[in-house]
This record gives C-alpha cells, structure tokens and sequence, in this order.
C-alpha cells in the first residue's frame, strides 16, 4: 500500500468517525505527495470536497468537486457523477436549489440507465431535501420514500438512517408532527447504534424540533443541548448554526427575548460565514419577530426587510412564503399558498413557529 493510499484509508476513517476537521487535514496531505495517483487524487478531492460541505466551506467544496470531477471525467464517468451531486448538495447551500436540482435530475436518470441501485437511492435522497428547500413538498417526500426503500433494499443502514431525518424534517413542515417524530427517533437509534456523532446530533436537533412545532417548548431544550453539544465536539459549523436558531426560535416562543435574540445572533454569525443564504433568511425574520413582539415595530420591519431583500433573490421558495406571512396580510391566500406546497401550516397569529 503506497503512503497516499495509506492516508486515504486513515482520512476516511477519522471521516466516518465525524472528526471532519482531522480527515480534512489528511486529505489535504494526500494531495501534497509528490507522485499521486489520478485516481487517488480524485478520490482526495472528493472526500476533502465532502468534508469542506459539512463543515460550511462551500466555496471550497464547489471549486474541489469541479476539480474532481474534471479528473473523473477521463478515469470514471459514474464516479464523475457522484461528484456532480456533491457539488449539487454544496450549490443548494447557497441560494442554487435550482442548479442544484437541475444536476440531481440528471444524475438520477444517469444512475438509472446503469442500474446503479446505490446511485439511484443517493440521488433519489439528495433530490429529496433540495425539492423540500426548493418548496416542493409532495414531490420531496416521494423521493426521500424511494430513497428509503431502495436503501433498506441495499441493507445501506447509513443510508436509512439519513433518509429517516430528511423524512423527519420534511413531515415536521407538512404539519405530520407525530410521522415526524417516529422518524427522528428511528434515524437516533440508528445512529446511536453506528456511533455517529454527526448524524446522532442531527437527529437530536430534528427531535427538540418536532417538540418544539408541537408546541411543547420546555420539551424541546434538553434535546438541543445534546445537539448543541455533539456539534461542538466535532466542530461543526452549518447544522449547529440551525440548532441555535431552534434554540432561539423556542426561547421566543416562551418570551425569553433576550435569550432568543442571543441564540439568533449566534446562528447568524455562522450563517454569514458559511454563506448560507437560506439560514440567513431564518435568522432575520427570528430577530423581526422578537423586536415586533417587544413593540419595536420600526426594528421589527428593518429585519424584515433584510431577510425580504436577500429572500427575493434566492430560489429558496418556503423562506420567500415565510417573509411573506410575515407581512401580516393576505393569510388567506398565503394559507392556500402553503397548502398547495403539501402543508398544513397556517400563518394565522404571530408569534409564528417557523417549521
């Protein structure tokens, strides 16, 4: 085994292990060798693009998948794919969902023609949750269903227990909280059990947020401390960032504004150093919210307009209905907007509990 090979193998292990900032390091070693392989250093490539995703870099991870791919393209044309996806789920971070979703198409019906059963169950979830950031609800939950058939199929248990956090996320925005719920704790178990850090402080978050959409507020704390917590120890950067806005969401919600507004602060801080759009948006229209129910309607419309101008620009269609509801007009036909999305939520009353 050359040294390259042998930092690989070691940087996949630290990655599965969750310690993305370790496995980054070794990948960035990988390619420093002086004689690496093309193959290997398109293998490098992905998996520093894919660490990079994770942790927030996106610039980062779109110029590493492009690269990868580059090299794919003459070595290996379904690894190649597999590094359009990747780009796809970096894009759709920044305000691209229908780039994203333009790639994704592609690579689904590219998988398919191969019969690439595992291709077919990656690109079905990654379609899945860019549909439901695009908006798409139904459509969402059709993919992230054959996703999950497809990878209990394959006994892909990793792949089961992502799919049961994206179905957990997106029955939560169709106002399914109890459907929610059974799947968060699906996907924790499984997690849990495989010893993933990452993936079992994601499903904690998703389970305090089913709580807390359900109204039970109290409830919902402890389950994002052992998020908020996980997240440190691996140094994550983009999930946690929405798990302080959870928390920030629920401390409003009880009218703890100063808290709520130190949380939002916090994920907003990391919002604008990720470069994430979308969390951006969450984040303002949090900060609106408690300045309108403190009575500072001036502040109030400030934030609001902050999180409309940047809402306007994106592709991020749920945030744009949301800075909509915000307005505090038309929520009839806002209703019927959410419905028509697959929704149950009503932007009847503020204070709003943002899905």
């Amino acid at each position: 085994m050359t040294l390259s090979e042998t930092l690989f193998k070691k940087a996949e292990q630290l990655r599965a292990r969750s310690r993305f900032q370790d496995a980054e390091k070794i990948y960035r070693r990988v390619l420093r060798q002086s004689a690496v392989h093309p193959h290997e250093k398109s293998e490098a490539l992905l998996g520093l693009a894919d660490v990079e995703r994770i942790q927030g870099d996106f610039t980062e991870a779109l110029a590493h998948y492009q690269a990868a791919g580059r090299i794919l393209a003459k070595l290996d044309p379904d690894a190649a794919m597999d590094a359009k996806v990747g780009w796809a789920l970096a894009a759709r971070a920044t305000g691209r969902p229908k780039e994203a979703l333009a790639v994704l198409r592609k690579a689904l019906a590219f998988y398919g023609a191969r019969q690439d059963a595992g291709g077919q169950a990656f690109a079905h979830w990654a379609l899945g949750g860019t549909l439901r950031i695009a908006g798409n609800m139904r459509e969402g939950l059709k993919q992230l269903q054959k996703a999950l058939a497809l990878f209990k199929k394959l006994g892909d248990w990793d792949g089961v227990a992502y799919t049961c956090c994206a179905l957990g996320g997106i029955h939560r925005m169709l106002g399914a909280y109890g459907l929610s719920g059974k799947y968060y704790r699906e996907a924790n178990r499984r997690m849990r059990r495989q010893d993933d850090v990452f993936g079992t402080a994601y499903s904690y978050c998703g389970l305090g947020n089913v709580q807390r959409m359900g109204g039970r507020f109290h409830a919902a704390l402890p389950f994002y401390r052992k998020a908020e917590r996980l997240y440190g120890l691996i140094g994550d950067k983009v999930s946690y960032a929405y798990t302080l806005w959870s928390i920030g969401t629920t401390y409003k919600m009880l009218g703890d504004y100063s808290k709520a507004h130190g949380a939002f602060q916090k994920a907003d801080k990391l919002f604008k150093k990720t470069g994430d759009t979308r969390g951006r948006i969450y984040a303002l229209l949090g900060f609106a919210e408690c300045e309108w129910l403190k009575g500072h309607a001036a502040k109030g419309k400030g934030f609001w307009k902050a999180a409309k101008s940047i809402a306007d620009k994106s592709g991020f269609a749920w945030e744009s209905l949301h800075v909509a509801a915000l307005a505090g007009g038309g929520v009839k036909n806002l209703s019927k907007r959410y419905q028509k999305a697959g929704s149950k939520f009503q932007p009847q009353t503020l204070p709003v509990n943002w899905p």
